[in-house]
């Protein structure tokens, strides 16, 4: 859908009379153009899912005989990717979870509906779609990524297992993605109409609750965009590093300042040792420091309470293209955490790859280290972990202390 004020919708619906009453509203949406078609039976609905063009399918939770999630269940089999929104007779907790199962977008009830409800439902229903296409894209890129280091036969058999390990972290991610993203969406919405319709009755304490749900929702959601907007930049050579001297002991000692809370509140102590007062370096300030704050949130996360954090800087080398060594620096964070198995040391690194042993049932992104990856290697430097020989894990990364030496290289 190339025009927002343009929309296609297919209603599923057996009942003429609902139908006329959802055609009234939809037709009093202002400044869009909507086209309407409406399909009364079961049977008919699923050879129009099997050929549907249309921007958003609404469907009746009864059918006859038959109910919207078995059509939900149909459509996913056949792969179909137009969001559906269930439309139900009541509001009830069980009708929305088993419609969220089931694969719709969303669920409305028919005595609740009308012009304004609809329009923001299908604007964002329209936007959640949008966003899955564009991770779609992401996948589909990544698989022609993966395709074109088939070159000998060993590289095409370590892509082959490569490629079985990333299909299901894929599969994964986007599960747990769609679930981030509509889990603080519903909040927004719901806190929203909540504080609209009870404005004029509600104290100011439940105002305030309402706006401070609906901020903390729409920071998540900032942040898993974000997230991956910082990806997809650093993928497409779009962001340019703005390289100049700074003390990497001194953003060290900021972001360990900005994760005093989160030490606080685990009893989790820093231990830092360096041998020189200043590490100066050429680099990108902001970005040096999301790779550090990304090492922190990963130590604090999955060390347990009244642990003991080490971090070290020591000065190192590097080779640059011509084999030559050259001055750098090495960061190394080391927790009392579960480890790493031995075999995802280097994959973790990857984009949508969570290591087997920290994943949880929340679910995770799988791209934060994949961003500092790419920050490093930006830097021309190298980013790896390591198991500790008494448990837990370090994460270490070199930098070189000057970047023109690779301008030519």
């Amino acid at each position: 859908m190339n025009n927002p004020d343009k929309l296609s919708i297919l209603l599923i619906e057996d009942d003429e009379d609902d139908y006329l009453i959802t055609k009234r509203h939809i037709n009093n949406i202002p400044d869009k153009e909507i086209t309407l078609d409406w399909i009364p039976s079961f049977e008919e609905a699923k050879e129009a899912l099997a050929t549907s063009q249309h921007d958003i399918c609404l469907i009746d939770y009864r059918l006859g005989e038959n109910t919207g999630l078995e059509l939900l269940q149909y459509a996913q089999e056949i792969k179909y990717r137009t969001p559906t929104i269930i439309l139900t007779g009541q509001a009830d907790y069980e009708t929305d979870i088993e419609s969220t199962e089931a694969g719709a977008s969303d669920y409305l009830v028919k005595a609740e509906i009308d012009s304004r409800q609809l329009e923001r439902t299908f604007r964002y229903t329209i936007k959640i779609k949008q966003a899955m296409e564009g991770l779609r894209q992401a996948k589909d890129n990544l698989e022609t990524e993966v395709e074109s280091r088939k070159q000998t036969e060993v590289e095409l058999v370590a892509a082959l297992n490569a490629a079985k390990i990333a299909t299901l972290a894929k599969a994964e991610f986007f599960s747990n993605m769609s679930h981030e993203m509509r889990t603080p969406m519903h909040a927004i919405l719901s806190y929203a109409e909540l504080g609209a319709s009870d404005i004029n009755d509600t104290s100011k304490e439940n105002l305030a609750r309402y706006f401070s749900r609906i901020t903390s929702s729409g920071e998540r959601l900032m942040e898993l965009i974000t997230t991956l907007l910082n990806l997809t930049e650093l993928d497409s050579g779009d962001r340019e590093f703005d390289m100049q001297e700074a003390d990497l002991l001194e953003i060290i000692q900021a972001v360990e300042a900005d994760h005093a809370s989160q030490l606080h509140d685990k009893s989790l102590t820093v231990k830092t040792h360096t041998e020189e007062a200043h590490y100066i370096a050429q680099l990108d300030t902001i970005q040096i420091m999301q790779v550090v704050n990304g090492i922190f949130d990963n130590a604090i996360c999955y060390t347990p309470d009244k642990r003991q954090l080490t971090l070290s800087l020591t000065p190192d080398e590097l080779s640059n293209s011509d084999g030559e060594a050259i001055a750098a620096i090495t960061l190394s964070m080391s927790d009392q955490g579960v480890g790493v198995p031995e075999d995802e040391l280097e994959s973790i690194f990857d984009a949508f790859v969570q290591s087997t042993k920290t994943k949880t049932g929340a679910g995770g992104t799988g791209l934060g280290l994949s961003v500092c990856k790419k920050i490093i290697e930006g830097h021309h430097g190298r980013i790896w972990a390591e198991n500790n020989a008494q448990g837990g894990a370090t994460f270490s990364f070199t930098i070189p202390l000057v970047q023109t030496i690779f301008d030519n290289s």
